[in-house]
C-alpha cells in the first residue's frame, strides 16, 4: 500500500505542478477559459460533497465504533474541523488578505500579490491546511478502495485550483521566480500530508486505528468545508451559468454516490 501511495502523491504533486505551469509558461497570453475553469470546480465540489458524506464520514464513524465509542466523536471532529477552518479563513486573516482569499478563485493571488506578507502567509495557511489535512486522510488508508475515492476528490479539485494559480500568477505583476515559488508551495501541500499520514499509518494495532479514523473525520470536515463555504460559494455568488453549474455538481456527487456502491 506504501508504493501505491507514492504513485499517488507523485500523480498529484505533477498534477498540481503542471496544471499551474501551463498558464505560467504562456505568461502574457490567453491562459485559458474561465468558464471551463468554473465548471470545473464545480464538478470538484461535488467530487468533495461525495466524497466526505458518503466515503469517508461513514467510514470515520465506523470505525470508531469498532474502537468502542458510542458518542458520535466522528461527526463531532468533522464539525470541529469545519469550525476551524471558518476561523482560519474568515476570522483570523487580516482585512486584506480576506479580499484576496474570497476572491474569485482565477483573480485570488493576483490580488494577494499586491498586498502585505502577512497577507500572503494568512492565505498561503489557509489554503495548505485542507491540502495537509486531505493529504493526511490519503496517507493512512490502508484499503486501496477508500484510498482511491479520496485521490480522485483531491486531483478534481487540486487540477483546477492548480489552473487557475496559475493563470492569476501569469498575469499578476510578481516576478517570474516568485510565481515559481508560489507554484511549487502549492504543489507539495497534499504530497506533504501524505508523506506524514504515511507514517504515523506505519504504526500497529489500535493507535494506527485512532489516527485513521481522526484523520478521516477531520478530512471529512475540511471536504464539506471546502464544497460548499469555499467551492460552492464562490461559484454560485457570480449569477452567471448557475444550471450548468449546478448540473456538474450533481455529476460530481452522483459519481461519487456510484462508486459508494462497490468501494
Amino acid at each position: 500500500m506504501f508504493a501505491i501511495q507514492l504513485v499517488l502523491l507523485a500523480a498529484l504533486l505533477c498534477t498540481g505542478a503542471f496544471a499551474g505551469a501551463i498558464p505560467l509558461r504562456r505568461r502574457g497570453a490567453e491562459s485559458g477559459s474561465p468558464r471551463w475553469l468554473e465548471w470545473g470546480n464545480a464538478f470538484a465540489a461535488g467530487v468533495f460533497l461525495g466524497a466526505g458524506f458518503l466515503h469517508m464520514l461513514p467510514d470515520a464513524n465506523q470505525s470508531w465504533t469498532a474502537l468502542g465509542w458510542t458518542y458520535p466523536i466522528g461527526y463531532l471532529l468533522a464539525a470541529t474541523a469545519i469550525v476551524a477552518m471558518l476561523l482560519i479563513a474568515h476570522v483570523l486573516p487580516p482585512e486584506d488578505a480576506h479580499h484576496a482569499l474570497h476572491a474569485p478563485s482565477a483573480d485570488r493571488f493576483a490580488l494577494i500579490d499586491t498586498r502585505a506578507s502577512l497577507a500572503v502567509y494568512a492565505v498561503l495557511a489557509a489554503f495548505s491546511l485542507h491540502a495537509l489535512l486531505e493529504g493526511l486522510a490519503l496517507g493512512t488508508q490502508r484499503e486501496l478502495g477508500r484510498a482511491l475515492v479520496i485521490f480522485a476528490a483531491v486531483l478534481a479539485h487540486k487540477s483546477v485550483e492548480g489552473f487557475a494559480l496559475g493563470v492569476s500568477l501569469a498575469r499578476g505583476v510578481i516576478s517570474a521566480a516568485r510565481a515559481w515559488t508560489l507554484l511549487g508551495l502549492f504543489a507539495c501541500a497534499t504530497p506533504l500530508g501524505i508523506l506524514v499520514g504515511a507514517t504515523l499509518g506505519a504504526f500497529e494495532g489500535r493507535t494506527q486505528q485512532v489516527l485513521e479514523a481522526t484523520f478521516l473525520s477531520l478530512a471529512a470536515g475540511t471536504f464539506a468545508y471546502v464544497a460548499t463555504l469555499d467551492i460552492l460559494r464562490e461559484e454560485f455568488e457570480d449569477g452567471s451559468d448557475r444550471l450548468a453549474k449546478w448540473c456538474w455538481v450533481a455529476v460530481g456527487t452522483a459519481l461519487m454516490a456510484l462508486l459508494a456502491l462497490w468501494v
